[in-house]
């Protein structure tokens, strides 16, 4: 079993790495498969009553596309992640200058893509059910970690050397004094 661990270099991942791709993979179960907008009805036909109900997930009509375009997002995140990691000869597009950076942008983009789903439905804000408030804390703490990922990198990064300031030949003139 050791074998196999070295020959995934899976101690490459950190515990930071092991919590962002955590949270990622729930937030993605959550769009696939929690109820985001939860409705029921009783029609009521003689002495008799029917009701119906039903929920929808964060990939179900209204504006599915959002949902699967938050989906792709996670899981884009998850998959950079694991090549940064477990294969770092791998050389993947990138949105920005680095990896962390690039995480952070999908990050955000899954965040404004929840938002968005949610402005465009706030007249159903009843409606709303367990899978929604999820994923708005997934997402947050989603985008929170992988901010301090990004933040970390450029922190525990060598810092640029700064140009030294130029060497005048003339002095400065004293304050008062003409020149």
């Amino acid at each position: 079993m050791e074998n196999h661990i070295r020959r995934l270099h899976l101690e490459r991942l950190t515990r930071e790495d092991w919590i962002i791709a955590g949270v990622a993979a729930l937030l993605v179960v959550d769009l696939l498969a929690l109820p985001w907008f939860s409705f029921g009805a009783t029609i009521n036909v003689g002495s008799d009553s029917v009701s119906i109900g039903g929920s929808l997930t964060a990939v179900d009509a209204p504006d599915a596309w959002l949902g699967v375009l938050a989906v792709l997002c996670s899981a884009f995140l998850i998959t950079d992640l694991a090549f940064e990691r477990l294969l770092p000869e791998t050389r993947l597009p990138s949105i920005a200058s680095d990896r962390e950076t690039t995480r952070y942008i999908l990050a955000c983009v899954a965040a404004g893509l929840i938002g968005l789903k949610f402005v465009l439905h706030v007249e159903r804000f009843g409606e709303l059910a367990l899978g929604f408030w999820l994923a708005l804390l997934l997402v947050a703490g989603l985008v929170a970690l992988t901010r301090r990922a990004r933040q970390l990198d450029t922190v525990g990064a060598p810092p640029a050397a700064s140009p030294a300031p130029a060497a005048t030949s003339e002095a400065t003139p004293e304050p008062g004094s003409s020149v």
